[in-house]
């Protein structure tokens, strides 16, 4: 296949067309070095394709491009698939510009002696384990490729910008939702009157539960009312963990702005239900 040049970015990446007239940024070395628009190139001399059809995207990944150091692009762009086979699935193709704006910014920071502290590093950790795993790793590695040291909290903001390309939402309201499930956790782990068991087999499942209803009422997303009568029989059979449920509502509920229908209430107490039964 051939490409045909739209427009050099710097020597090593240029903008193309396939034969199809769709457009990719192309990376290799010395790629776009004396390359004029209108010549072509063979795809035996391309090292990376970057196909991204949002035109918005493309334009800001373009730009972001031609400021950025090559190696540390490069880093980037080896980190997203790291990343999508950790978690299991594709991310936002927003997540090009997004984790190579930030990451490069980090390290230039940190040599400019300037380093920043993430306010919801233990809130990251615990809620996005897998996310904050890709962070950790590419903090480790930036030390390796660039003897620059980035601060653990690093690893924090990393899986930030994964969550935000996971559920496609705006990077404020991950950072709203994270903040709101640490304030939801830490309100158990005070009380006398629940005993949170951050050991039981069922916490996890209760965070990722936890996680994607918090997630679903700041992005507004609205459930169908249900009438079944097990909901309403939920508040007798488990009277301690409905009151509960409806502490961590209100928590919730401040927080996004959206109500919790009854259905959602009563699937929170089943969840904390599980993770401290009755004795």
């Amino acid at each position: 296949m051939e490409f045909q040049i739209l427009k050099t970015i710097n020597n090593n990446i240029v903008s193309c067309l396939d034969s199809h007239g769709r457009e990719h940024i192309l990376m290799g070395r010395g790629l776009g070095f004396g390359r004029k628009a209108g010549q072509t190139i063979g795809q035996d001399q391309v090292e990376k394709i970057f196909s991204i059809t949002d035109e918005a995207n493309l334009e800001r990944f373009k730009e972001l491009l031609s400021r950025l150091p090559r190696r540390q692009v490069e880093f980037c762009t080896e980190l997203i698939p790291y990343a999508c086979e950790v978690l299991g699935h594709s991310l936002n193709e927003s997540v090009c510009y997004t984790l190579c704006d930030h990451i490069c910014f980090a390290i230039e920071r940190v040599k400019n002696g300037m380093a920043f502290t993430n306010a919801l590093h233990t809130e990251v950790r615990l809620f996005y384990p897998r996310e904050y795993g890709v962070g950790s790793y590419a903090v480790s590695e930036i030390a390796r490729r660039f003897q620059v040291q980035l601060p653990e909290d690093e690893a924090a903001s990393i899986a930030l910008h994964l969550v935000n390309a996971e559920y496609v939402t705006s990077f404020g309201i991950t950072m709203q939702v994270t903040q709101a499930l640490g304030e939801m956790v830490q309100l158990l782990r005070t009380s006398t009157e629940f005993k949170l068991d951050e050991s039981s087999i069922y916490f996890d499942e209760f965070l990722i539960h936890l996680k994607f209803l918090a997630l679903s009422l700041f992005s507004h997303y609205e459930e169908p009312v249900s009438d079944n009568p097990f909901f309403d029989s939920v508040a007798a059979a488990l009277p301690r963990e409905y009151h509960w449920a409806g502490i961590l509502t209100e928590t919730l509920e401040k927080a996004s702005g959206q109500k919790l229908t009854q259905q959602q209430k009563a699937y929170l107490a089943i969840n904390l239900h599980r993770i401290h039964p009755t004795k």
